[in-house]
């Protein structure tokens, strides 16, 4: 289906970061929590705008029922905090770590929990801050379930970082030849998109975003996720596997299709036809109300019928979000329904030893009545063979 979505280039405003904030407090009034205390970096990005790499300096978010969230970082970042974060938060500042008696991160932190208090802790807490956090501890995130639906504002950001997607496939295909190394390839698709990122999203964090372009030929195709020797070459024929991904200012998004260069081997031709039916399968039960696991079920009894059911490595599909590879899962074994506004690869695949991989991958949006995808790139057999 066509949808009209308009690029977003810009860090999310006030109003934005503060109908996320508003969310979570929903869920915790659902749940009767007096305080929600989020480590994760990837969440606290979520609800600030921030995002660092966090190495023995912890920062941590503590979000009350009402008032600004305290969040309580080093010393070291409290300039780059106060520049980055687009909301209103309560700065409690530590010198160092380790610090002098009374001064450490743990002493400011323990202060702001009543030990009386129902406290909501993520699953990613480490073991160090959740034995350091008073109250009652019950393990629930919340954060990652509010994620899950993308607002207008985050489709929109989405939607641009797959453009530079569609643009970095582009330049692969133009430049992968028989010979070329798999280095090679990712140096000139990396440095393509993200000479175009840089002049358009110029207050983007450099922390997290990152975009990389690989192909595996067919003699390691089968397995997808080699990419041991970056001096690979492609060589002539196919299966090729490529992957354009990565994160674009904190949205994680990929793209992948199986392509080949100047012909296609004649045992290619039916594995390339029955990937491409299994994900036409998928594609057409992704629809709010559709049960996410089901469908990778009815995908499995597919490629089972064709007999390639003992070929598959993995489900059907993933969440997309600021880390690329979150719920909701298109996997057998997960029970939720799709909702408009969650974001998932499309990804069936197949994989034979000697002759190599079959997988197509793209971003897709469910919408209110069926899904759109928001990355682009050829699909059919006749358009994915690479003369030279």
């Amino acid at each position: 289906m066509q949808m009209k979505i308009d690029s977003i280039t810009a860090a999310p405003n006030e109003k934005e970061l503060s109908g996320r904030l508003e969310k979570i407090r929903r869920r915790m009034v659902e749940q009767d929590l007096d305080i929600y205390v989020s480590y994760d970096p990837v969440n606290i990005f979520y609800l600030t705008n921030f995002f660092n790499y966090v190495h023995e300096r912890p920062f941590i978010l503590v979000i009350g029922q009402e008032g600004a969230p305290v969040f309580v970082v080093p010393q070291l970042e409290k300039s780059h905090v106060r520049h980055r974060t687009g909301c209103e938060l309560d700065l409690r500042v530590y010198p160092e770590y380790p610090a002098p008696e009374g001064k450490n991160w743990y002493d400011i932190y323990t202060s702001l929990i009543e030990e009386n208090a129902k406290v909501g802790v993520e699953s990613a807490m480490t073991l160090e801050i959740y034995d350091a956090t008073p109250g009652n501890k019950v393990r629930t995130d919340v954060i990652n379930e509010v994620r899950l639906i993308k607002t207008n504002f985050e489709i929109g950001k989405y939607f641009y970082a797959c453009q530079m997607l569609n643009l970095g496939h582009e330049k692969l295909l133009e430049v992968c030849r028989p010979g070329k190394t798999m280095i090679e390839i990712n140096n000139t698709v990396s440095h393509h998109v993200m000479s175009k990122v840089i002049t358009e999203l110029q207050a983007f964090n450099v922390l997290n975003t990152k975009i990389y372009g690989v192909v595996s030929p067919p003699s390691i195709s089968d397995d997808p996720h080699n990419f041991t020797n970056l001096f690979q070459m492609m060589e002539e024929g196919g299966p090729h596997v490529s992957i354009v991904a990565g994160q674009i200012d904190g949205c994680g998004v990929e793209l992948e299709r199986t392509f080949f260069l100047g012909s296609v081997p004649e045992a290619a031709e039916t594995p390339f036809k029955v990937m491409m039916e299994a994900r036409n399968l998928a594609y057409d039960r992704l629809k709010p109300g559709a049960h996410l696991g089901e469908i990778d079920v009815a995908v499995k009894k597919y490629f089972d019928k064709s007999g390639y059911l003992d070929k598959v490595l993995h489900r059907t599909g993933h969440g997309i979000g600021i880390t690329g590879h979150e719920a909701p899962f298109l996997a057998e074994g997960y029970n939720r329904e799709a909702e408009p506004g969650m974001m998932v690869s499309v990804e069936p695949g197949i994989y034979l030893p000697d002759l190599g991989g079959f997988r197509h991958s793209d971003t897709v949006l469910i919408t209110e009545d069926g899904n759109v995808k928001l990355t682009s790139a050829p699909e059919s057999l006749e358009d994915l063979i690479i003369n030279f």
